[in-house]
């Protein structure tokens, strides 16, 4: 049978996907197809043939989406990068995050280090230099396990 609320709360939900979620914009969008399914219900159709037509009359989920990203700031923008890292690796979140922890810690221990030392800043440049690939390197290979282990490879 058909359900006329979560069918309009999975197209507003995927209208949204891209974008930071925010209540307000995902009400709104809500509320536009409501409108357009109650003009349809007045023209006597029923709920599924209103659903169908308001969907049609407001645009395709990819069109919509693609017309939000147009309108999208900076930081909406790493918002929604955000948001794809996460739902590409949200299993292992936590070890990602203790791994950018652990790291962190390291560069801002070795930093204080050096201020401690009153060391040249060509070698705190050189430090960096090194810590910062050197994370970055270790990420990709943490990713890649990852994405083997998810995948069912050895």
């Amino acid at each position: 049978m058909f359900d006329l609320e979560k069918e309009v709360a999975a197209w507003s939900a995927g209208v949204d996907a891209g974008r930071c979620r925010q209540a307000a914009s995902a009400a709104e969008l809500s509320d536009h197809l409501y409108c357009e399914i109650e003009r349809a219900r007045e023209d006597g159709l029923s709920d599924e043939q209103a659903f169908a037509a308001a969907v049609a009359k407001l645009g395709r989920v990819a069109d919509l989406t693609s017309e939000h990203a147009k309108g999208r700031s900076v930081l909406g923008r790493v918002c929604a990068a955000a948001e794809r890292y996460d739902n590409a690796h949200g299993e292992s979140r936590e070890l990602l995050l203790a791994h950018g922890i652990l790291w962190a810690a390291v560069m801002l221990g070795s930093s204080l280090m050096l201020v401690g030392w009153a060391a040249p800043k060509a070698l705190a440049y050189l430090l960096i230099g090194v810590l910062v690939p050197g994370w970055w390197a270790s990420q990709a290979v943490m990713l890649r396990a990852l994405r083997r282990r998810r995948s069912g490879g050895a």
